[in-house]
C-alpha cells in the first residue's frame, strides 16, 4: 500500500476536475494508474503539492508567484479527507533530472521527514514529458486528465488549458466558460481577491516580454549585466548633477547598479528608490542585491514590469525618471508609437519642477547624408556565407570574433533587422586601391559603427536599431509633450570607443568632387535633461 500521493505542477489554477479526481481518490483510499490498475493508499494517505517554478513569478509561464499558489492549494484542500503536505521547488530549467530534482528538495525542505520513493508514493500528473522522467525512476502513474498516451488525448481541461481560456476571454473573462464551470473555488477566489486575472491576461497579452520574462531569448545576461556594473560609475558622474531628490526611478535598471550609486550620494538619503526591470535575469539579481543589504537606503525598491503596459505611479508625483540605453529597445521591439507613448507617460509621472534623464545611444543630425567608410581587410578573414542557427550563439560569437572589420560589415548588412525586414539595402561595397570600402547613408554607417562589436550577443543587437532619433529630434519631441529641455542636453563621442574600437579598423569620409574628405568620429551618445515646469 502506498502512503503518498505527489502532485508535481506548476499549479497556477486549479480545476474542478482535479478537485473530484482527489476526493474520489482520498475517499476510495485508491486511485487508476495509467495502466488501468489501481493502486491502494493506507488510511495515512498524504497528498504532497510540489509547486515548480515558484521562485518565478510576473512572466507568462508563471504569472503568479509561489505563495499566491500555494494559497489555493490550502483552499482547494480544505474539504478534502486526507492529510496535504506543500513543497515549493525552483526552477532548474528544462533537465532530465527534473523528478529526481523534485523528490530531492523535498527530502531537503522537509529536513528528511518527507522521504518519497517508488514503493510508498503514486505521482499524479497529466503531463507526458513529466510522466516519463518519473517513470524512468519507478514510480506509478496516476494521470489525472491524461486518458491516452499515444494518440495524446485528454478527458477534462487541464489548468493551463483553462489559465489560456481566460486569457482569450480578456476583459470578458468573468463570462467565459473556464471561469464559471472549469475553474474550482479555490482558484476563483484567489482570482478576485487580488485581482490577479487582469495580471494573467496583462502578462499574456505583453508585445515586449517572451514566456520566461526574457525580451530576447539571445540575450547574454551575464555580459549584459557585466557592461551596466563597470559603467555604473561613469554614467553617474553624466546624469548626477541632473537628479532632484524625492521619489527617483531608473526605468529598465538592469542590474540596480545605477541605484547603487544614487544610494551612494548623501544628496538622496532621504529620498525613495525605485527600479523598474522587465527581464526576469536581471530583475532576481536586483532582488539578490537588495537581500544582501547592499543598499544603504531602506526605501529602496525593484519591481519587475514592462513600462509600456501602463502607468506605474500617479501623475504629477515622480521627481526624477532616469532611463539608460532602453529608449532605443522600446523604438526597436515595439515602434515608433510605443516610443511617443513612453515620453507621454514619462511626462505625465513627473512633478511640477522634476526632471526625466535619458541617457542612450544617438543618430547624426544628417543621417540621409551620403558618407564613405573604410573598411579594413586585413584585421581578421574574409566572411563567408555560413549560417548559423540561434542556438548556436557561441560558435557564432567565436566566428565573428575572427572575420576583419570587412567580413564584418558583410555579415551586418545580411543580418541587421533582417527578422523585421528592415535591412540596409542602400548601399555600395566598392574596391579602390586594394582598399575596400562602402558608400551608404550615414546613419546606417553609424549603425554599423557603434553595433559591429557586440559579437556575443549579435542575434540579440541585430533586432536593435541604435540610430532613430538625433538629439534635434529628441528636442523637438520632449517640448511637444510639455517639457523644457535643459542646455545641457545634446550628443557626445567616447573617447575609449574612438580608440578601442573605430581606429586602424575604419574610417569616415565624404566625397566632394570625387575626392574622400576626413569625417571627425561620430557622435555616440546622448545625453536628453528634460524638466517639467
Amino acid at each position: 500500500m502506498y502512503t503518498y500521493l505527489l502532485v508535481p505542477g506548476r499549479h497556477h489554477l486549479l480545476s474542478n476536475f482535479m478537485h473530484d479526481y482527489f476526493l474520489q481518490a482520498s475517499n476510495n483510499r485508491s486511485i487508476e494508474l495509467i495502466d488501468g490498475s489501481q493502486a491502494e493508499f493506507d488510511e495515512s494517505i498524504c497528498m504532497v503539492w510540489a509547486i515548480t517554478s515558484a521562485n518565478h513569478q510576473n512572466t507568462r509561464r508563471n504569472p503568479l508567484a509561489g505563495y499566491r499558489r500555494e494559497a489555493a492549494v490550502d483552499e482547494f484542500m480544505a474539504d478534502l479527507p486526507c492529510q496535504y503536505l506543500t513543497y515549493h521547488i525552483n526552477d532548474i530549467g528544462q533537465s532530465n533530472r527534473f523528478a529526481d530534482y523534485i523528490i530531492k528538495s523535498i527530502e531537503v525542505e522537509s529536513r528528511g521527514s518527507t522521504l518519497l520513493t517508488p514503493d510508498n508514493t503514486i505521482v499524479a500528473t497529466s503531463t507526458p514529458s513529466v510522466i516519463e522522467l518519473f517513470e524512468t525512476l519507478g514510480y506509478k502513474i496516476a494521470p489525472i486528465e491524461l486518458s491516452s498516451r499515444q494518440p495524446e488525448q485528454y478527458r477534462a481541461a487541464r489548468a493551463w488549458d483553462i489559465l489560456l481560456e481566460l486569457v482569450a476571454a480578456g476583459n470578458n473573462w468573468r463570462d467565459s466558460e473556464s471561469y464559471i464551470q472549469q475553474m474550482h473555488p479555490s482558484s476563483q477566489r484567489l482570482l478576485d481577491r487580488y485581482k490577479l486575472a487582469e495580471q494573467i491576461i496583462e502578462l499574456h497579452n505583453d508585445p515586449l516580454v517572451g514566456d520566461e520574462g526574457d525580451i530576447t531569448e539571445t540575450r547574454d545576461y551575464e555580459k549584459y549585466r557585466q557592461s551596466f556594473d563597470t559603467g555604473a560609475e561613469r554614467k553617474y558622474a553624466i546624469l548626477g548633477p541632473h537628479i532632484r531628490p524625492g521619489r527617483i526611478i531608473d526605468i529598465g535598471c538592469a542590474t540596480g547598479s545605477l541605484l547603487k550609486q544614487i544610494d551612494n550620494d548623501d544628496r538622496f538619503r532621504e529620498s525613495d528608490l525605485y527600479g523598474i526591470e522587465v527581464a526576469k535575469p536581471l530583475y532576481d539579481r536586483c532582488l539578490q542585491r537588495l537581500a544582501n543589504g547592499e543598499f544603504r537606503n531602506e526605501n529602496t525598491f525593484f519591481y519587475q514590469r514592462n513600462i509600456m503596459r501602463g502607468k506605474l505611479f500617479p501623475d504629477n508625483s515622480v521627481n526624477t525618471s532616469i532611463s539608460i540605453s532602453l529608449t532605443h529597445e522600446i523604438d526597436s521591439y515595439l515602434g515608433r508609437d510605443s516610443l511617443h507613448k513612453f515620453i507621454s507617460q514619462i511626462f505625465q509621472q513627473t512633478a511640477p519642477g522634476g526632471v526625466y534623464i535619458n541617457l542612450d545611444v544617438t543618430c547624426p543630425e544628417n543621417p540621409d547624408e551620403k558618407v564613405v567608410i573604410w573598411l579594413n581587410h586585413l584585421d581578421g578573414q574574409d566572411a563567408d556565407d555560413q549560417e548559423y542557427a540561434i542556438d548556436r550563439q557561441t560558435d557564432y560569437s567565436e566566428y565573428l570574433g575572427k572575420l576583419s572589420t570587412l567580413g564584418l560589415f558583410k555579415r551586418f548588412i545580411k543580418d541587421f533587422r533582417k527578422t523585421e525586414g528592415d535591412q540596409i539595402k542602400d548601399y555600395e561595397l566598392f574596391e579602390k586601391d586594394e582598399q575596400y570600402f562602402a558608400r551608404l547613408r550615414r546613419a546606417d554607417a553609424v549603425e554599423f559603427m557603434v553595433t559591429k562589436d557586440y559579437q556575443d550577443s549579435w542575434y540579440s543587437e541585430m533586432h536593435e536599431r541604435f540610430c532613430y532619433w538625433p538629439p534635434s529630434e529628441w528636442q523637438r519631441q520632449l517640448e511637444a509633450v510639455g517639457f523644457s529641455v535643459d542646455p545641457a542636453s545634446g550628443a557626445f563621442q567616447n573617447d575609449w570607443i574612438n580608440q578601442n574600437r573605430f581606429e586602424g579598423k575604419l574610417k569616415l569620409f565624404i566625397e566632394i568632387d570625387g575626392q574622400l574628405v576626413p569625417q571627425d568620429w561620430p557622435d555616440t551618445s546622448v545625453l536628453m535633461v528634460a524638466r517639467k515646469p
